[in-house]
């Protein structure tokens, strides 16, 4: 059994973090969550009463108050930006309420459905505050940057997993200060190796992520090696509900939307918010008040101005930093990085900058990147829906795949034999295949390589062109029967000799 990933998340608080949060409550049983601090961002900062953006962070990325006035073709900074205050400010307590309201509300039913549920109170202990005043603002240590601090310092060897889901100035502000209090030391090699094994930030865009910061302070020069990782894919932008994988998009519109997530599923998916839903979000602008209008003009070059039907997907800009860490699918991508998630192979380097004329060309197109294993999560997330209001034996559940051996080794030409169990209450329908995408092999396998017989067993032939250290992903999916169906998977890697 792989052991649950360790994390914390730091948000800017915007809309779509707020959709990310309450996904997160659905699934947070399968983390070992440490912490969920506020932090700002380029898009979201509160101010301290008293200095303005330019007096904190000269170095700014903030293209408002022109972003705030109607579409802006120039994503540079706005000079103006250097004499705000706070801009589009975060309603400070929403996590905490959420917390105490919606999540205490349906927790009863929670813990029914699988072990791990924290309690509300465990929960509530989690929550601090970071560096949220300013845009990259690391100017002091917080409770955020200390708890991130204790977290990366503490004996515990594996992996911390750090979150971005606004700008990365509180987790940088938790690295400078272990490189302030060690950089003279004796002891500063063996820490420096220390944060650089330990430490993995998922959510940093473009190098640097919505502030300067991480750059700014020199991070990867202080701690060389630190990793930043992304996936192959997202999950539900803001956009999705135009943009999407073709087998998917009918999930994310408002047909789909409106009756798994916003009626008849508690009060804390009823909270999710939907394009057009009604929902005010205190702080925000009325150009980004995308529950009174449900469209999306934000004047990038090759990108119209989109209008949304009601109740179609809003998004969740930031989920794609945690839907990696879940091992409850059966995938083995915790255990080793190339192997896959339900979000793709884990690569080291940060996201590319959203390019969003290429995305509207591959989307005239039709060619955009299918994620084989997108439309299985969102099924789920759908099926966890029920969980806040149905008893156990009401609701769905994934099914359990086994296998006789996960790790195989063989030479070219030879062929090998995996057995598979599916355990499941329900009818269910499962086959094999050869996941490319997470594969390490530059040829093309012959489907006739993969042999399935009815007892869910499999004879793979490696490719006789196959060379030593190439590695191949077999995948056996079940999915079950159900109105909101559940899948698993069983991963077993053939190395070649």
């Amino acid at each position: 059994m792989i052991k649950k990933p360790r994390t914390i998340l730091t948000t800017d608080m915007e809309c779509d973090d707020m959709n990310s949060l309450i996904h997160l409550l659905l699934y947070v049983n399968e983390l070992e969550l440490e912490g969920i601090v506020y932090t700002s961002s380029q898009y979201h900062f509160n101010g301290d009463g008293v200095n303005t953006l330019g007096d904190v962070t000269p170095h700014y990325c903030c293209i408002g108050p022109g972003e705030t006035e109607g579409p802006v073709a120039n994503r540079d900074p706005d000079p103006r930006a250097k004499d705000l205050k706070q801009y589009r400010p975060f309603e400070i307590g929403w996590i905490e309420d959420t917390i105490r309201n919606e999540y205490t509300a349906v927790y009863p039913k929670l813990k029914q459905h699988a072990a791990g549920f924290p309690t509300p109170q465990e929960l509530l202990s989690k929550v601090c505050y970071g560096n949220y005043w300013f845009e990259g603002d690391v100017r002091f240590e917080t409770e955020g940057s200390r708890l991130i601090e204790r977290c990366i310092m503490d004996e515990r060897e594996d992996t911390l997993y750090l979150q971005s889901w606004g700008g990365v100035n509180t987790i940088v502000r938790a690295l400078l200060s272990i490189w302030e209090k060690h950089v003279d030391q004796y002891d500063w090699p063996a820490v420096c190796e220390k944060v650089v094994k330990k430490v993995a930030i998922l959510g940093v865009m473009g190098g640097h992520g919505q502030d300067n910061s991480f750059l700014d302070a020199d991070i990867p020069g202080k701690f060389p090696g630190i990793r930043c990782l992304r996936s192959d894919f997202g999950y539900a932008s803001f956009m999705t509900a135009k943009i999407c994988q073709e087998d998917v998009l009918p999930l994310m519109l408002a047909d789909y939307m409106y009756p798994h997530f916003k009626v008849n599923h508690g009060p804390l998916v009823s909270k999710y918010a939907l394009y057009g839903d009604g929902t005010i979000y205190r702080g925000e602008c009325d150009r980004f008040q995308y529950g009174l209008i449900p469209e999306i003009d934000w004047g990038f070059t090759g990108m119209p101005k989109m209008v949304f039907n009601q109740y179609d997907i809003l998004g969740e800009g930031d989920s794609g930093t945690y839907i990696p860490l879940f091992t409850n699918f059966g995938l083995r991508g915790m255990e080793d990085w190339r192997y896959g998630t339900m979000l793709g192979v884990l690569r080291v380097g940060p996201n590319h900058p959203v390019d969003m004329s290429a995305m509207m060309a591959a989307r005239r197109r039709g060619n955009i990147p299918k994620n084989p294993f997108l439309k299985a999560y969102h099924e789920d997330f759908a099926a966890r829906a029920d969980w806040c209001v149905k008893d156990y034996a009401e609701a769905n559940h994934n099914p359990v795949v086994t296998l006789s051996a996960y790790d195989l080794a063989a030479k070219p030409g030879e062929t090998v034999k995996i057995k598979g169990v599916v355990a499941d209450v329900r009818p269910y329908k499962a086959n094999w295949w050869l996941y490319q995408g997470g594969c390490g092999y530059e040829g093309t396998v012959d489907e006739a390589a993969l042999c399935q017989d009815e007892a869910l067993n499999l004879s793979f032939t490696v490719p006789a062109d196959a060379k030593p250290g190439d590695y191949f992903n077999l995948i056996l999916e079940a999915r079950n029967e159900h109105e909101n169906p559940m899948t698993g998977y069983g991963q077993a890697i053939v190395t070649v000799l």
